[in-house]
């Protein structure tokens, strides 16, 4: 009887992917909160210098998703897993020591670079996980990433007065333990071709494309892969006016500050108990039906977001928000590894990435203008018209693709 004793690796667990995703957002959750507080009242900065601080952590962030998908596509994801976990724990960790200005800033960049290639990673290594759907995986990301969020602004609001250094403690705590795991459980075989044949047209009605016989394949924009850009990009400029201008909005309306806070304790929440709900719906639907009708019911939040004048009008239009957000945003990394080849797995989540950054580098800019000339009401409804449109345009481009595939298939 032999044994065979080499040390043949396994696929990657789903559950040591999940829990690294708890880790990873919880850990980001304590830090992005925290950046405009700490630097206009501990570092007495202006909020123009903390806005512009977090932009080009936005554009820094992009960069870093870039260089997390090329990683993937062309080097070693293990080896990028493991520089990318470090990178952060070592900028984190840097923070608790050296937090004073300007070099707290150049700490918060190197964090968002590592974060922005983390991000991609992780979503390029749940593409790879067998066993089970590609969007189910994501909808288990999703839902693990915003209990992560819970946690990580719930530390935010109850330890930020006794010190920023022990938030920095336990979120390096956080990504050391993230670092661990990484090198323990991510060194895994990355299948990078599709087995797939040719031509062969999936439920969604989009051919899937085939990477058999193209070792060397370079990711393509095609005309669905630009419309979901551009809707990734316009939800998340929407997006970041509920972490931008909705604090003073609410405060012009008279409510108290711990009314902005209560929103996002109830947003996670929300998600966290119904999102298995939303995405069993989802997932016996094609991918373009629960992203364009999550992105119509993320849309109408902002119309009637003119007309709101009571908090407990604005938790029900968060709450529809939040509905569309469920239905939208983790189906679209999974949509958008359906429809381009294994080999360019880590540059298409890196462009999923990259809109996602684009948005809220814009998002911030466009709703301070906005707001400095008192048009609150302007904003929220440029953001709905401009969303239905670009929804539309998704829709259109997705029915001509389904009626050229079948033209071709008979």
């Amino acid at each position: 009887m032999q044994i065979d004793l080499t040390d043949k690796p396994r696929p990657l667990d789903e559950k040591w992917l999940l829990f690294g995703t708890l880790l990873s957002n919880t850990g980001n959750s304590m830090i992005w909160p925290v950046t405009t507080l700490y630097m206009t009242g501990v570092l007495h900065q202006s909020f123009t210098m903390a806005g512009l601080v977090l932009m080009v952590g936005s554009l820094i962030s992009m960069v870093g998703s870039f260089v997390g998908g090329k990683l993937f596509d062309n080097w070693r994801p293990y080896e990028a897993m493991v520089i990318t976990s470090f990178i952060i724990l070592i900028a984190v960790s840097s923070l608790i020591i050296w937090n004073g200005w300007p070099v707290f800033a150049f700490l918060i960049w190197l964090a968002n670079f590592g974060m922005g290639a983390e991000q991609t990673l992780v979503n390029s290594f749940a593409t790879t996980i067998p066993g089970e759907k590609t969007r189910i995986v994501f909808n288990n990301m999703y839902i693990v990433l915003n209990i992560g969020v819970v946690l990580g602004t719930l530390a935010v609001g109850y330890l930020f007065d006794y010190g920023f250094n022990l938030l920095m403690m336990i979120s390096a705590a956080l990504y050391f333990t993230l670092m661990l795991i990484i090198a323990t459980k991510f060194n895994v075989p990355v299948v990078r071709t599709n087995t797939e044949a040719t031509g062969v047209t999936t439920p969604e009605g989009t051919e899937k494309v085939s990477s058999v016989g193209a070792p060397n394949q370079r990711f393509r924009l095609t005309p669905v892969l630009v419309a979901i850009g551009a809707l990734l990009f316009i939800t998340y400029l929407s997006y970041m006016l509920w972490e931008t201008v909705m604090a003073p909005h609410m405060k012009s309306l008279g409510m108290p500050t711990r009314n902005y806070a209560d929103l996002w304790m109830i947003n996670g929440v929300t998600i966290i108990l119904l999102q298995k709900f939303v995405s069993n719906w989802a997932n016996q639907r094609p991918y373009q039906v629960s992203v364009i009708l999550g992105s119509i019911i993320f849309a109408s939040s902002f119309f009637f977001l003119i007309f709101v004048k009571e908090f407990w009008q604005i938790v029900l239009v968060f709450e529809l928000l939040t509905i569309g957000e469920m239905l939208q945003s983790p189906q679209v990394p999974a949509w958008v590894a359906q429809i381009t080849p294994k080999e360019v797995a880590g540059q298409a989540q890196g462009f999923v990435s990259m809109m996602i950054s684009s948005g809220r580098v814009i998002g911030p800019i466009y709703s301070g203008m906005m707001m400095d000339r008192g048009w609150m009401k302007i904003l929220f409804l440029s953001v709905f018209i401009i969303m239905l449109i670009i929804t539309a345009l998704l829709a259109i481009t997705m029915a001509k693709r389904t009626k050229k595939t079948v033209e071709n298939n008979k």
